[in-house]
């Protein structure tokens, strides 16, 4: 009877040794099968630039929305607007003053080239292909009339340098400097080129599935506290 017991005994350890190796031979399999190298992942950015035209600076806000490609090749679509009032046309007339305002807004195809990627930064070389319209109004500023308008075409290309900080994996904040360089503008008298820098939030919804389905992976195989969990999946 006691070999009988002993038996039991060691064929239940070896049942449970069994399983446990089976688990985290499946679990290192699902994990890989998680954060393997995905050949496109869903970006989206806002955007927030500061663009130097005859020595002013005018804020352009936007958002772009596409996929990382191999983790190495961004292309999205964007959208920008831009709308300021040009302090080198302000004109006093007696106790009036006049003025000029633009309104640029376009759209964008946005590309860039991650030539180095590490936990916490990237560095890329973008480049974007832009076109809209811009209009032009001549305002008496002092009473709100407007007193002529003027649109016309506008096609450009922008290109740079950029470095994206990446305290969490999915969340980024993207800081580019670039120049601007006009290809097309029917509204002649104001030219475009010029420098430009860009400040934006960059989120990688592709890590956010990831670091959702990771901790799902976890709490199935029951490794580690949830709590602690979530806070290494999301700062790792």
């Amino acid at each position: 009877m006691k070999h009988f017991l002993l038996f039991l005994l060691i064929a239940a350890s070896a049942h449970a040794f069994a399983q446990d190796t089976l688990s985290e031979a499946q679990f290192r399999k699902d994990s890989l099968e998680i954060v393997k190298v995905k050949l496109a992942r869903p970006q989206f950015k806002f955007d927030n630039r500061i663009t130097f035209a005859e020595e002013q600076a005018m804020a352009i806000t936007g958002f772009d929305l596409g996929v990382l490609l191999k983790d190495k090749l961004r292309v999205t679509l964007g959208y920008y607007g831009m709308k300021e009032r040009l302090k080198a046309y302000d004109i006093i007339k007696g106790e009036e003053t006049f003025g000029r305002l633009v309104e640029l807004k376009y759209g964008s195809l946005n590309t860039e080239l991650i030539y180095k990627d590490t936990r916490f930064l990237s560095l890329g070389m973008p480049l974007e292909v832009g076109a809209g319209v811009n209009t032009f109004q001549n305002v008496n500023i002092t009473t709100g009339e407007t007193l002529s308008t003027r649109s016309g075409g506008l096609a450009f290309v922008n290109f740079g340098m950029s470095a994206t900080f990446k305290p969490l994996r999915f969340l980024g904040l993207k800081g580019i400097i670039g120049y601007r360089k006009v290809a097309y503008n029917q509204v002649k008298d104001f030219n475009f080129d010029g420098f430009f820098t860009s400040i934006g939030l960059n989120i990688d919804v592709h890590a956010v599935v990831t670091d959702i389905r990771m901790y799902k992976l976890m709490k199935r195989y029951k490794r580690g506290n949830n709590i602690s969990n979530a806070v290494e999946i999301i700062t790792d």
